[in-house]
């Protein structure tokens, strides 16, 4: 316990006044005679002990009356063992301005009130504090310099809303490498729930005082988004009709009753769906178009909700393509395959000969037919080795009599499954995988009925079992041998027949389960691109077919920007660079290649909070000294008075004394009487 004003403790000395009042009071007793003093004696001893008893008592109660007083006067105290927040001189202010801080409370938005809470610290802090202001922006690295108080004003007062959000944990670490020193560090923010993990204060570095600052809206879990959004074909032809799907999701605690839901392609509105909610509900909303002549097509999925409104639009982009390329290529050409495609306007199917093969010409094919092939050169095998790298598709169809160890090779240099040996016997296909993505939409049910007939196989060549090799099994015999596999490899695919598909081999060219396997295998070759992208990520993105006649220069240029990006063989590297949602074209010098579309991350969209009690709570259960939390109910000022004052104890004293004037009144008057 420390003093305010420890030399009136001097006057403790008055505590010898009433001690020795006691000792020297020479006041005489008269003497009174009596002829009988037998019973007068026992009371006079009896009464004598209790009035000796009562002037102890009011002695003791003078000494402790005079000492309260003196104590009162000298202004006892605790010191506050916490960092003084106002002697501080290494403040950092970190101001969190994620989009989930648009949201309203009753004192207006609450980016604008943590702008306010944040200036009210550098008010009450001393003329020689030292400041770093945070932000959600960490790559802004120039920014995060020392300042001083008219720095850090102008800094705070043009905070912006960001599209990026940062953990809790990841603000910790970012105060500790900008100020190594000891400091105070002031986190305003909403403390939502999907990024604040209480659980990083717990390894706080010493030399660190933590204080939250939380900013509560008024309703903390109200807002809908538009989550994603997906096409329901990957084959989308110019003209025709297109079904997109979007989840819309009602984070409020409320059913809403009427919401418009917009789709537009280009720029030109194509429909529009009015829904309802459930209270916290997530629903599928398919939207029907007609696309567009142009073979770019940029679309917006959007809706009004308020006051957060950055989820309120999705932008995606797709191309339509109008024929999908095909070729096969064969020493025999396989004519049941080329009826197939080549009756389909959606094909652009093509036929070589395996003597006569133009490179360049395959490797602008979505889907390669290798139909009863005999031999693979190594030319041959390392060209189609990169074409699946590459994204190419590749359908394997073995030869009669095949040259076995020839097709080994070849498998083995794509890692496939190889052959062993050749088995005749009629036997029937029994199990189709109906989860692969090839019989999309083609049973209505995950079964299909035990008296359907399936194809029955004549010869075939085992598969060597190898652990190694993931695959996925579509069809299978009835003794359990492979008929038809898939190899999904990097960004291609491989399908791989364990039969000649001609008709001395086998029933399954005759058969309906032929025209929906290989029209499927050739509508599932389109590589389509990704409706969008997600922003604030490092991100590899493939490039589309280039012009060999210009410069491998790539910009990615919106209405408000113009990014030169970095490449990497094949690949656009984009690191953090793209803040905004929206369309981006790609270009090539002045050539439009593509459309890429960004849009920002969905993970504020539940704005749900921690409470100042789950905070406080939290902290007390945990024994976590140096971090506390600010009441809402009183300004940062207040607060910032309530943490460095100390504990006084002056009042206390002060009705201490007033007990023991009050005791020893008391003890007289019985005294007296």
């Amino acid at each position: 316990m420390s003093y305010q004003n420890p030399q009136i403790l001097y006057f403790l000395f008055a505590i010898a006044i009433p001690i020795l009042i006691h000792l020297f009071n020479l006041r005489k007793h008269k003497v009174v005679y009596f002829s009988n003093i037998t019973f007068l004696k026992e009371i006079q001893s009896e009464k004598k002990k209790r009035n000796t008893l009562k002037q102890l008592l009011i002695l003791l109660s003078r000494i402790l009356a005079i000492s309260a007083i003196v104590f009162a006067f000298a202004n006892p105290y605790i010191p506050n063992n916490s960092e003084n927040t106002s002697t501080n001189n290494n403040t950092i202010i970190y101001v969190d301005n994620s989009f989930s801080m648009d949201n309203i409370s009753e004192k207006g938005r609450l980016l604008d009130l943590a702008k306010e809470n944040a200036l009210e610290i550098l008010n009450s802090a001393n003329d020689t504090s030292k400041f770093w202001i945070l932000t959600n922006n960490f790559s802004e690295t120039s920014k995060y310099s020392k300042k001083n108080k008219k720095e850090a004003e102008k800094f705070i007062l043009n905070i912006k809303s960001s599209s990026e959000n940062k953990n809790l944990k990841k603000v910790l670490e970012k105060a500790n490498i900008i100020c190594p020193e000891k400091n105070t560090l002031y986190i305003i923010s909403d403390f939502q729930r999907s990024s604040t993990n209480l659980n990083a204060i717990q390894s706080l570095d010493r030399n660190q005082s933590v204080i939250f600052i939380p900013t509560l809206s008024k309703n903390s879990n109200i807002n809908i988004s538009i989550d994603s959004c997906y096409l329901n074909s990957p084959i989308n032809t110019r003209g025709n009709t297109i079904s997109a799907s979007t989840i819309i999701r009602n984070h409020s605690d409320e059913k809403i009753e009427s919401l418009f839901v917009n789709l537009s392609i280009n720029n030109t509105h194509k429909t529009q769906q009015n829904i309802s909610l459930l209270a916290n509900e997530s629903k599928t909303i398919e939207l029907n178009f007609t696309s567009e002549k142009s073979r770019i097509n940029n679309g917006l999925i959007s809706i009004e909700d308020h006051p957060i409104t950055y989820d309120n639009h999705l932008y995606f982009n797709f191309t339509s393509d109008e024929e999908i390329n095909i070729c096969q290529l064969y020493e025999t050409e396989n004519k049941n395959i080329s009826q197939l495609f080549s009756s389909e306007e959606t094909f652009n199917y093509t036929l070589q000969n395996i003597h006569q093969i133009d490179y360049n010409f395959l490797d602008n094919q979505e889907l390669i037919i290798l139909n009863q092939l005999n031999n693979f050169s190594t030319g041959f095998s390392s060209f189609i080795k990169l074409y699946i790298e590459k994204g190419g598709g590749v359908c394997i169809i073995p030869s009669e009599n095949a040259n076995i160890e020839s097709y080994n090779l070849f498998l083995n240099q794509l890692n496939a499954n190889q052959f062993s040996t050749e088995v005749v016997e009629n036997i029937e296909i029994a199990n189709l995988n109906l989860k692969h993505p090839i019989f999309n939409s083609v049973f209505s049910t995950s079964k299909i009925k035990d008296d359907i007939n399936l194809p029955i196989i004549y010869n075939y060549y085992k598969l060597k079992k190898n652990s190694n090799i993931i695959k996925q099994n579509i069809f299978r015999l009835e003794n359990s041998d492979e008929f038809l596999n898939y190899y999904n490899k990097g960004k291609g695919e491989i399908y791989l027949f364990c039969s000649p598909l001609s008709e001395g081999n086998n029933t399954f060219s005759k058969h309906a389960l032929f025209v929906t396997t290989l029209f499927n295998m050739g509508l599932n070759s389109v590589r389509t691109n990704n409706l969008y992208y997600t922003i604030n990520h490092d991100l590899e993105i493939k490039l589309p077919k280039t012009n060999p006649k210009k410069e491998y220069i790539f910009h990615l240029k919106s209405n408000q920007s113009d990014l030169i990006l970095k490449n990497n063989n094949d690949y656009l590297l984009i690191n953090n660079q793209i803040k905004d949602a929206n369309h981006y074209k790609l270009l090539q010098e002045d050539d439009t290649l593509q459309t890429i579309s960004f849009n920002y991350n969905r993970l504020e969209s539940n704005t749900e909070q921690f409470t100042e009690t789950e905070i406080s709570d939290f902290i007390i259960l945990n024994k976590i000294e140096n971090v506390k939390v600010f009441s809402s109910d009183i300004s940062v000022n207040q607060n910032i008075e309530n943490i460095d004052e100390n504990k006084e104890f002056w009042k206390v004293f002060v009705l201490l004394s007033l007990l023991f004037i009050t005791i020893e009144i008391l003890l007289i008057k019985t005294t007296q009487t």
